[in-house]
């Protein structure tokens, strides 16, 4: 399983967060799969987010014989080769003070029919 995760700069809330990306990897999560790749674009906090996440949950997930992996890509590889990828869910972290109306990847995402889930806390 693949997961993108990616935010913007004023995207602090870790719980909402933390919540975002357990229901996606409940929702993706297919019996057989053994492993979860989590790939963040940024920025700074959500890629510290996202090696804290991985951090706290990778013994519960080998206990269930799942190995995790993350790893950082640039947002703008990810918009150039987004098909490349085969992601199965695609999250977007926002804050409220951010006034953003179009997020490509998001856009990118449904057109090839990803499961995707824009947050903005």
């Amino acid at each position: 399983m693949k997961i993108l995760v990616y935010g913007t700069e004023t995207f602090t809330d870790y719980s909402t967060f933390m919540r975002g990306l357990i229901v996606a990897i409940e929702d993706s999560l297919y019996a057989n799969d053994s492993k979860i790749e989590v790939y963040t674009a940024g920025p700074h906090k959500v890629n510290d987010f996202t090696a804290e996440f991985i951090n706290r949950t990778e013994g519960f997930f080998k206990q269930k014989k799942i190995k995790t992996k993350f790893s950082r890509i640039r947002k703008s590889d990810v918009i150039e080769n987004f098909d490349s990828y085969s992601f199965d869910h695609v999250l977007s972290f926002n804050s409220k003070s951010d006034q953003k109306l179009f997020d490509v990847i998001i856009d990118k995402a449904e057109t090839s029919k990803v499961p995707s889930s824009y947050y903005k806390y």
